[in-house]
């Protein structure tokens, strides 16, 4: 039974560098939880990036990049408000710096 049809080829939903988006989506989603992560937040932007640049335009590679910018957003408001607040000072204080 010859079947011509037939392929080895595995099935993609045939998005260009859609491993990347999802990567993105997943660093995104994980940087959020672990309390806006910066080294996460800027994995999922500098992937979303390249997915999107090789002409993905799936809602994966919009997500990541979306959360990468909303990450990165809070991490330096939080650093700004907590270095004018003098949180960083007495941290280092009470750590006998």
């Amino acid at each position: 039974m010859d079947n011509d049809n037939y392929t080895n080829a595995p099935i993609v939903d045939g998005q260009p560098e859609d491993g990347k988006a999802t990567a993105s989506m997943v660093c995104g989603i994980v940087g959020a939880v672990l309390c806006m992560c910066m080294p996460l937040g800027v994995a999922a932007l500098v992937l979303s990036i390249l997915a999107k640049k090789a002409g993905n335009t799936s809602g994966k590679a919009t997500a990541g990049l979306i959360l990468g910018i909303i990450i990165l957003v809070l991490w330096v408001a939080s650093l700004i408000f907590n270095l004018s607040t003098g949180y960083y000072q007495e941290v280092m204080s009470n750590l006998g710096y």
